[in-house]
């Protein structure tokens, strides 16, 4: 039983609900088609899903069927591992030290703040972009502190560079007069040391009311290949100043001139002969020119006699013959007449001698046959070395030579040396990057080339450093067609004899021997300037150090 109230309030919410079915109601029966399918679908959804979880799911074993993922953790060593260095580490700030001005700036005064230790390091604070385009960042220089470098870059900012002052002081060059004056007088020193068996001096002297003084420093060559150096310092007093310079030289061997000759036959004729390198004469030579065909010389041409004969050709049109320079009247370059170094060159075990007229083969796997001369003996051969070959035959023994060459070899005989063929090295210095071939030929007295009947028709090429003290000369001149000798190295004699009709020579240098020699070949007295700057320099403070120098050797 209900009180009159609450019977009031029910009539009145039954009134309101069926006024709002009747809403629906009519706003529903329009799409009632569209509504009633998509509840249908919505049902059907539900009860497939509740359907499904409910044949997954099993009281307490409700993770027996689902997917899992698995994650596995594994640790690593840390910072403490060989693989990280103390560089990779952030290091600790540095104890508190001394303030120290690297760069005094552009400032009137720089200041470097104190360094404080700490036991962790600071973070480094990335500046915000626009406080690198704030003007303040920058300090204009002062006009006094410098000279203004500008950057080429797209920034207008301007740096002052601070000039730095040359330690070497200020430098003048030496009138040519001068350096004449100084080579010749440090070329004399050399000579005295060489002579004295020295290896240092001073010396000082007066020249047109300048006094000079100087100090000379002999390096004899390091091994077998290498050159003989001399070091000189030069000081002088100039306007009140301190003066140095400082000159290298080096000693010829005879292996620098491309052709050198003692006493110049003068039946000989330089016609249609190319040489390339040093030429030198101790006495007059005779050049020709027939049918347009004159010599011609690319290194320097010197004589110690007079004057040079001409033949068919003006003196005074020679420029095209002596293309590297002309000299008469200097000093004779006297050839030795012992070898001892040849000699007794080299280790026992790198030494060889024969004691009867022997052929020698040489081979390009690097060893060499021999044989004696009169065909008798069995063949022998000597294994490859890398170490410099010395074939030396006694006195009165001559050697016979032909082949390929591989490895560094001195022939020498105190009598006569005749090439039967080609003489040649394996690698080619002028066609390879590196080559360690090096063929020396040194006799007491002759060294020849075969007859056309051993040589066989054609040139011939020769790949060596040959000193002949008494004569080169080719046997048969006037037989066989015309043709021409290749020399590639240097050619010494005492004397030359004619090479044509039978050949034209051309002198080819190698230029591997301005600063290598094959190995113990003989040297000369002569000295030639190596390297010069040619200034005087001012001298800065104390310097007493004795000069010293780097010599050119085998490896």
């Amino acid at each position: 039983m209900s009180t009159p109230v609450y019977a009031i309030a029910y009539r009145d919410a039954a009134l309101v609900i069926s006024r709002a079915s009747v809403k629906f109601w009519t706003a529903f029966r329009p799409h009632r088609e569209v509504s009633t399918t998509l509840g249908i679908s919505a049902t059907v959804h539900l009860v497939v899903l509740l359907g499904i979880g409910s044949a997954l799911y099993e009281d307490g074993k409700d993770n027996a069927d689902v997917p899992e993922m698995s994650v596995q953790l594994v640790t690593r060593e840390g910072p403490n591992d060989e693989e990280f260095t103390e560089a990779a580490l952030p290091q600790p700030a540095p104890d508190p030290v001394e303030d120290v001005l690297d760069d005094p700036g552009t400032g009137e005064k720089t200041l470097d703040a104190p360094a404080l230790a700490s036991t962790s390091p600071m973070l480094e604070k990335v500046p915000d972009v626009e406080d690198l385009n704030a003007p303040a960042a920058f300090v204009e220089p002062s006009p006094a502190a410098g000279a203004v470098l500008t950057t080429t870059a797209a920034s207008d900012i301007e740096v002052a560079a601070v000039a730095e002052p040359d330690p070497k002081g200020a430098a003048e060059v030496i009138p040519q007069p001068e350096q004449s004056m100084l080579t010749h007088n440090v070329q004399q020193l050399a000579q005295k040391l060489l002579d004295t068996n020295s290896t240092a001096t001073t010396l000082s002297w007066q020249q047109d009311g300048q006094q000079y003084s100087a100090r000379v420093m002999r390096q004899p060559a390091a091994d077998s290949t290498g050159l003989e150096q001399v070091i000189a310092e030069i000081m002088t007093n100039k306007d009140g100043k301190r003066m140095k310079t400082r000159l290298s030289l080096k000693r010829l061997a005879f292996s620098h001139f491309t052709q050198l000759v003692n006493n110049w036959d003068k039946t000989t004729l330089l016609h249609d002969d190319v040489i390339d390198g040093r030429f030198h004469s101790n006495s007059e030579i005779s050049l020709s020119a027939m049918d347009g065909v004159k010599p011609r010389f690319f290194g320097k041409v010197t004589t110690a006699a007079q004057k040079v004969t001409f033949n068919s050709f003006s003196s005074r049109r020679n420029q095209d013959v002596f293309q590297g320079g002309f000299e008469t009247k200097t000093d004779r370059v006297t050839l030795p007449r012992d070898m001892p170094d040849v000699v007794n060159g080299g280790e026992q075990l790198d030494r060889r001698t024969f004691t009867e007229d022997t052929r020698v083969m040489f081979n390009s796997d690097g060893s060499y046959g021999w044989r004696l001369a009169n065909g008798s003996g069995a063949n022998q051969v000597s294994p490859p070395s890398e170490h410099p070959q010395y074939l030396i035959a006694d006195k009165g023994v001559k050697l016979y030579v032909r082949g390929t060459v591989r490895g560094i070899f001195t022939v020498y005989s105190p009598s006569d040396i005749e090439i039967e063929d080609d003489l040649v090295y394996l690698k080619d210095p002028r066609q390879t990057v590196i080559s360690r071939d090096f063929m020396a030929l040194i006799a007491g007295r002759d060294i020849k080339i075969s007859a056309t009947e051993v040589t066989g028709p054609g040139d011939l090429t020769v790949h060596a450093a040959l000193f002949a003290r008494r004569r080169f000369y080719v046997e048969g001149i006037d037989h066989g067609k015309p043709a021409t000798i290749f020399l590639y190295g240097s050619l010494t004699a005492g004397s030359i004899s004619a090479t044509e009709p039978r050949y034209a020579t051309k002198i080819d240098y190698d230029k591997r021997f301005e600063y290598l020699r094959p190995a113990n070949f003989p040297m000369t007295r002569r000295y030639e300037v190596d390297s010069w700057d040619q200034d005087w320099k001012e001298v800065q403070g104390a310097e007493n150090d004795v000069p010293a120098g780097n010599l050119a050797q085998s490896q």
